[in-house]
């Protein structure tokens, strides 16, 4: 993922589509402190490093599988856990 700015800071977005989620996930990443803010944009939007969001991840993952057991990105793709009989 490269970042569309010259300084190498990801947006929101950027930063959503290089964890494979959506901005919002990015925001409640940063609510629940797991994704600190590297930098602000000219307009004062947040702004992370690549190295930022894959720890975030990490860190993200790593909580789940203690919590559940289950690995979420095993889990991907799948639209239900017990199909629905036709």
């Amino acid at each position: 993922m490269r970042s569309s700015r010259g300084d190498g800071m990801l947006t929101t977005a950027e930063a959503a589509r290089l964890a494979g989620g959506t901005p919002e996930m990015i925001r409640k990443w940063r609510q629940r402190g797991w994704l600190r803010v590297q930098g602000l944009d000219e307009r004062d939007r947040p702004l992370h490093t690549a190295d930022a969001v894959r720890e975030a991840e990490r860190t993200v993952r790593e909580n789940g599988l203690k919590t559940s057991g289950v690995d979420p990105r095993k889990q991907r793709g799948r639209s239900r856990a017990f199909p629905l009989a036709a």
